[in-house]
């Protein structure tokens, strides 16, 4: 058994053990949270005042309305089985890690980190809805939530590093290139969250969505996974030459298109609270 064997069996083990504490340390602590009376458009009113939007709701058209009202629809759900916002917050960071060992693993294994990735993605907003619907908001929540999250945005970027290195497609120029974008991609996400909390503080409102947002992050990802997932599936299916080339494909490019995007998506990101910044604050 080499180094990273040994390395993966001991990350399995601790995963699967942190897995299986949190499930039993929350049927334990189970305690049935009250649920206040209150709609959608309740927590839809309160989140874009939240975030900064200055128009009613009923002016708000695309695609946030139901986006949110998906989370909200599924954060009545959480609650009702006795999740609490911090443990859904713990939640995905375990989901997360377990979406990195889906990396590890590889082959086909990596279509099944697409549900974790959605998973661990969409408790950013599933434990604001708990909180809200249960009337558990605090400011601690809100820090480990912020906390947290940043943890799967590191978790999701080290899997496809990792596989990069594994796969033997790429020269050492497009390695080192590749690593470094999607660090530079993690670091300038990292930045943005904290050039946003930084304006917070000051006591400045969020002043809207920027084109970098975490939805924006998890759609990079889940199309990554899911492109990779699926055509080692299909090819291990079908070893035929057309799947066999669509594979090398998905493996060679989708990669490099997502890792550049977030890079992209997050200097842009910073470029737009740069400018909120300095339109507001004196």
């Amino acid at each position: 058994m080499n180094e990273f064997e040994i390395f993966h069996l001991i990350y399995l083990i601790s995963i699967a053990a942190i897995s299986i504490i949190f499930i039993v340390y929350t049927i334990l602590t189970h305690k049935k949270l009250p649920l206040k009376e209150v709609t959608f458009d309740d927590y839809f009113r309160a989140w874009t005042e939240h975030h900064g939007y200055n128009v009613p709701i009923e002016e708000i058209k695309g695609p946030l309305r139901p986006y949110l009202k998906s989370f909200f629809v599924a954060g009545k759900l959480y609650a009702q089985i006795g999740l609490t916002p911090n443990s859904i917050s713990v939640l995905g960071v375990v989901w997360a890690l377990w979406t990195l060992e889906c990396w590890f693993l590889g082959g086909n294994w990596i279509l099944l980190g697409v549900l974790f990735v959605i998973l661990s993605g969409t408790t950013d907003s599933i434990d604001g809805v708990v909180a809200f619907i249960t009337g558990s908001e605090s400011n601690l929540g809100a820090w480990y939530d912020a906390v947290l999250d940043k943890f799967g945005d590191i978790l999701w970027v080290i899997g496809p590093i990792y596989f990069i290195f594994v796969i033997g497609i790429y020269t050492t120029f497009w390695l080192v290139l590749l690593a470094v974008v999607g660090l530079l991609g993690l670091l300038n996400t990292l930045i943005q969250e904290y050039a946003r909390a930084r304006h917070e503080g000051l006591g400045l409102l969020e002043g809207g969505p920027v084109i970098g947002e975490r939805i924006s992050r998890l759609g990079f990802f889940i199309t990554l996974t899911a492109c990779i997932g699926f055509s080692n599936v299909f090819t291990s299916i079908t070893p035929s030459t057309d799947f066999i080339n669509i594979n090398i494909w998905m493996t060679t490019y989708i990669i490099p298109i997502c890792f550049f995007g977030l890079l992209a998506f997050s200097i842009i990101s910073i470029l737009q609270l740069t400018r909120h910044v300095q339109k507001n604050l004196k």
